[in-house]
């Protein structure tokens, strides 16, 4: 009985002995699958720029988007008005063919002119809208110019490797505020008018 004892100890110390150095050799297989930074860089320093509020609070691109605003507007208005004078022209051509005053050839020569001012017309569309798109481009690329230059001369005095763009909805799902530099952004791009 004593030597069973004996033995069932025996066992049990084993049996300890192999679980302690399982559960070692777990932790030094964890530790040594773990990567390395890339270039002995210790860690990347990132942030970002709330995008949604850098739309809202950027006063030159505020600007900017209400003076396309108002060009867009005043294209539409132009056009519009044209096109009720076109309407009302070819009403009125209509009624006074209608009522005999005037001949079949007249009608003909005053519709040709009617087509060749809606065919203007379409025509002046299409050029407002190419330079109302082309305005958009031109601010965009200003934006991103404004925008890079900025963010390059914070990254030199804080020193980010990356700064992203975080939008509500988009690529990054989560942001950590202890990285947004946002304000900061606005008040090195509204500082700069």
């Amino acid at each position: 009985m004593k030597n069973l004892s004996l033995i069932l100890n025996a066992v049990l110390l084993l049996a300890v002995a192999h679980l302690y150095y399982l559960n070692f050799n777990k932790k030094s297989t964890a530790a040594e699958t773990s990567l390395a930074p890339v270039g002995g860089v210790p860690g990347a320093r990132i942030a970002y720029v709330n995008a949604d509020t850098l739309d809202a609070r950027y006063e030159w691109l505020k600007t900017q988007k209400a003076a396309i605003e108002q060009r867009a507007r005043s294209a539409e208005n132009s056009l519009q008005g044209k096109q009720e004078s076109l309407m009302r022209d070819a009403a009125a051509l209509q009624e006074k063919f209608q009522s005999g005053t005037m001949t079949r050839a007249e009608a003909e020569k005053a519709q040709a002119a009617l087509m060749v001012r809606e065919q203007k017309l379409g025509e002046e569309q299409q050029r407002l809208g190419k330079q109302l798109a082309e305005d958009q481009r031109k601010a965009l690329n200003d934006l991103y110019a404004n925008v890079e230059d900025k963010l390059k001369t914070l990254s030199n005095q804080i020193g980010y490797d990356y700064i992203l763009s975080y939008t509500r909805g988009g690529q990054i799902l989560l942001a950590s505020d202890s990285l947004d530099i946002t304000k900061q952004v606005l008040d090195l791009l509204n500082a700069s008018k």
